[in-house]
């Protein structure tokens, strides 16, 4: 299991061995209770994402010693019957009858516009249906340290999203995305270096030659510079490519195999927000097969074929 350190700017990680799930649940158990405390007093977050074997889920409540071992478990296990739904979703959504095709994500008709109108009318679905959750705009001196920290000027939408949310915090936190965490600054900052890394390294060790000259929304096939990803979850991406030309601000997919070769699917924020607040209110498809709905006080995203 592992969960957010704030103060290191990094997870807090544990992993271990069991003889059957009976055991290894009651490690998370242990251990999770453990890992929100073991800090000195520096703040950790209380979502916490648990791996069972091939099971996942992220779950709160650790840092809670009002809640006991059995409540804990039943969250751990609701948590991972939901990501199990929403994986067996996501693989449905790619196979069909002999012989499959799918059909690849295209760029949403969804025009740029406004962040701030779009967001208002998220703000408004979220207080209506899920009173609880709180919206803080970042500050704007921790905008300019995150923008200075990521070497890319802009867009400003991406500032303005950021002036709005500066992310959910962990015992309120909302599933905005079907697929994809919305970042706060230190994770949009953490992730871009990652993927500059992990991805540097494994174009050095084929043997790739340095990018040059290409165009917001051309594919390269690896993670460059100018993509700044603001949303994702397990190396999968939502990032705003600032890379110069006609699409320059698009918001494109990034997936951790095929790297970014379906191509942009936004415009821009303002378009995806736009898009998603339609989505919110009128209970339609968001992103060509994603339904909102609210159950047990949560957002949830249900596959739609």
């Amino acid at each position: 299991m592992s969960c957010w350190h704030a103060a290191l700017g990094k997870n807090t990680l544990r992993t271990g061995d069991a003889v059957d799930r009976a055991a290894a649940m009651d490690a998370v158990l242990g251990e999770g209770r453990h890992a929100v405390r073991a800090t000195e007093g520096a703040a950790v977050e209380d979502m916490a994402y648990v791996k069972i074997g091939d099971e996942l889920g992220n779950v709160s409540g650790f840092i809670d010693l009002n809640l006991g071992s059995d409540e804990l478990r039943a969250r751990i296990e609701k948590a991972c019957a939901r990501m199990h739904e929403r994986t067996a979703a996501l693989e449905g959504a790619t196979q069909t009858s002999s012989p499959p095709v799918v059909a690849p994500p295209v760029l949403s008709s969804t025009p740029a516009g406004s962040v701030t109108e779009p967001w208002d009318r998220i703000e408004q679905w979220l207080g209506a249906h899920l009173p609880e959750v709180t919206i803080i705009g970042a500050s704007v001196g921790s905008i300019e340290r995150a923008v200075e920290a990521t070497e890319v000027t802009g867009p400003q939408e991406l500032v303005d999203l950021f002036g709005h949310i500066g992310g959910f915090p962990r015992d309120a936190w909302v599933q905005l995305f079907p697929v994809h965490e919305l970042f706060d600054l230190d994770r949009m900052v953490d992730e871009r270096r990652l993927e500059l890394e992990v991805w540097g390294e494994l174009d050095e060790d084929a043997g790739a030659e340095p990018l040059a000259g290409s165009a917001a929304g051309e594919a390269v096939e690896t993670f460059v510079s100018e993509f700044v990803p603001f949303a994702g979850r397990d190396g999968n991406l939502l990032f705003v490519d600032t890379r110069p030309g006609s699409r320059y601000g698009c918001v494109t997919e990034f997936d951790k195999v095929g790297a970014e070769d379906v191509g942009p699917r936004w415009v821009s924020i303002s378009a995806l927000l736009a898009e998603l607040a339609d989505s919110l209110e009128h209970g339609t498809v968001f992103d060509g097969c994603w339904a909102p709905t609210v159950a047990d006080g949560r957002l949830e995203w249900h596959y739609q074929q």
